[in-house]
């Protein structure tokens, strides 16, 4: 696929401005023809026509600038996942002994056993939480705001203004790991709390997605946005071992993060200078005469979750939800979303912890551990998922539109709930590393249940509230990010004091039982939602079987249904297959009869 297009008139482009500007099946960046893959774009795009023309070509956006873009990004950033939290022990385990003996331990010298002692273990599980929290409330008060700028000020400035918080938060790292003894280790919280405010890794990843979208039609941006997490969940797999290897062969965990910091300084010069805008000044200064950038305010970073109170909309003219459930469905999902997030994040760090106190892993065995992890959820994605909706859609090819695409999700979920809790139970009882492996690959396959979770919530809203709702939930994303070591890290750190540090994989079941128990609440529920009120009863004939008297849905397609009913014994059933109603019967074979 080449990044090249075609040249566009300047007075077509005039002509059609005002079409564009309402059409929301272009994309948001003008294109010169009307290729499939949408990676035609004009040269409205004022940073393209600052280079030679023989580089313009290249220069224009496009969905393939996001591809590489994300796999860089994603590979470096998990390449210091383990090395983060090992780094951190070690300090801590510096400033413990130094306390005791004071200058009798240098950084080169010390043992990983003497760092994998309980006491040691719990200071930085401690450590840890109040490190995670810095970063993920900095993180939840700046990213809606930093989302919103890009709109009037295009998405390079997001990621150049998030590249600098990465920047200096890893020279920080570098700096208190060469003066811990000066600066003490609460210096980190100081490059935590930068990157946040910045936007951090969030900011990056919602400007990717924005960036798609300005690339692409709607009817393709699911598309573009499955190569993205394709590419990124590639890149989360060779990350972790990229950075058990450069820490293997150097002999320094130091390493690795000077490796980061220059691929970071490398990835701030492409975004400066090679990367090409896709928000226009035309559209800049569209939204601007729209909205003034004077009426965006970081205050309000909790106003995305005012949809989540509306009702469920109707899917059939005249439907009306009389249940307790069917009227807070809605609310039932949230809770699902909340308690699952509260579940996933900020387990990678007790992991890590919990491998070198049972396993005595180093940053290498870390790496494959993560690596592992990441590939297994991006199985999930591109195999797993897929194959399961085929299978789906063969045995209920009968089922409408909406009533499949919920019983699809529903099922995702469910099935994702029960792989999760079978994950942890397996890290529980994990006692040798394969044991501690093949629960990572189960834990890794529950990520089916993300997509399916954020499409049930988009099936109760209005088409044009998608982003609305998607923007809720990264708002509760990041609330169960700042939840989530509020609870794990102090167990964690009492457990091993205790002996027992297992019991944070068996405490972590419980959100993902909850979550089982409000899913069937939400099935019951949208089970009303989906079924028509207009429905044909079909009543038996004097001396027929009753059990044709059931009520069937309207012909949807798909679905074929005639109101020819034969005669039938007691023995006769009914069953629906591949669109048809058929009669079986147990006793007289002569019985069997197909309406419709």
């Amino acid at each position: 696929m080449s990044l090249s297009s075609s040249n566009v008139n300047e007075d077509d482009l005039n002509n059609s401005q005002d079409e564009t500007r309402t059409s929301e099946n272009t994309p948001l960046i003008y294109s010169g023809n009307d290729e499939e893959t949408g990676d035609v774009i004009a040269d409205t795009a004022p940073s393209v026509s600052k280079f030679p023309e023989c580089i313009q070509r290249f220069r224009k956006p496009h969905i393939l600038w996001m591809i590489p873009f994300s796999f860089f990004l994603s590979t470096i950033m998990t390449a210091i996942l383990a090395p983060s939290v090992q780094l951190i022990l070690r300090i801590i385990c510096l400033e413990y002994y130094d306390k005791e003996k004071p200058l009798s331990t240098v950084w080169d010298n010390l043992e990983d056993e003497q760092c994998r002692t309980p006491e040691i273990q719990s200071l930085t599980a401690n450590f840890l939480l109040w490190y995670q929290l810095c970063g993920f409330i900095a993180g939840t008060l700046s990213v809606g705001y930093i989302s919103t700028l890009t709109d009037y000020m295009g998405r390079r400035f997001a990621f150049l203004l998030s590249s600098v918080g990465i920047i200096f938060a890893l020279t920080n790292i570098i700096f208190v790991a060469h003066y811990w003894n000066i600066v003490s280790s609460k210096f980190l919280f100081l490059g935590v709390i930068v990157e946040g405010i910045l936007g951090g890794v969030i900011s990056i990843n919602t400007a990717c997605h924005a960036y798609l979208s300005d690339c692409t039609t709607p009817d393709k941006r699911s598309i573009a946005f499955g190569y993205m997490h394709a590419s990124a969940y590639s890149g989360m797999t060779v990350g972790p071992i990229l950075g058990g290897l450069v820490i293997k062969a150097t002999g320094s965990i130091l390493s690795i993060f000077y490796v980061v910091l220059f691929g970071h300084l490398l990835f701030f010069l492409f975004n400066l200078f090679i990367l090409p805008e896709s928000l226009s000044s035309e559209r800049r200064r569209e939204r601007k005469e729209l909205s003034p950038i004077s009426g965006v305010s970081p205050r309000n970073i909790f106003a995305a979750l005012t949809i989540l109170t509306q009702k469920p909309v109707e899917q059939y003219p005249g439907e009306r939800i009389r249940s307790w459930r069917g009227r807070n469905t809605i609310y039932i999902l949230t809770v699902i979303y909340f308690l699952y997030r509260v579940s996933q994040a900020g387990q990678n760090e007790i992991f890590i912890l919990y491998a070198a106190h049972k396993f005595d892993w180093t940053a290498l065995d870390n790496g494959f551990f993560l690596s592992t992890q990441a590939f297994s959820k991006f199985l999930a994605s591109l195999l797993l998922l897929p194959l399961f909706n085929f299978l789906y859609r063969r045995f209920f090819a009968s089922l409408s539109t909406s009533t499949f695409s919920h019983g699809f999700d529903t099922s995702m979920v469910r099935l994702g709930m029960g792989l999760e809790v079978i994950g942890f139970i397996l890290f529980a009882t994990a006692i040798i590393p394969a044991m501690f492996y093949f629960a990572c690959v189960i834990n890794g396959l529950a990520t089916i249940a993300t997509p399916a979770l954020r499409s049930l919530f988009t099936t109760f809203v209005l088409p044009t509230q998608a982003g609305q709702i998607l923007g809720a939930l990264s708002v509760i994303e990041s609330i169960g990010s700042v939840a989530s070591p509020l609870w794990m890290n102090p167990l964690y750190a009492w457990a091993v004091k205790k002996g027992v540090p297992e019991i944070v994989f068996w405490q972590k079941v419980y959100p993902s039982v909850n979550n089982g128990a409000c899913n069937t609440f939400t099935s019951i529920a949208t089970k009303t939602l989906f079924t028509p009120m207009n429905t044909t009863r079909f009543t038996p004939a004097p001396g027929q079987n009753n059990s044709i008297g059931l009520v069937l849905k309207t012909t949807t397609r798909g679905m074929k249904v005639r109101s020819s009913v034969k005669k039938m014994c007691d023995g006769c059933y009914t069953v629906r297959r591949r669109g048809y109603l058929f009669v079986m019967c147990k006793k007289n074979k002569k019985h069997k009869q197909r309406q419709g």
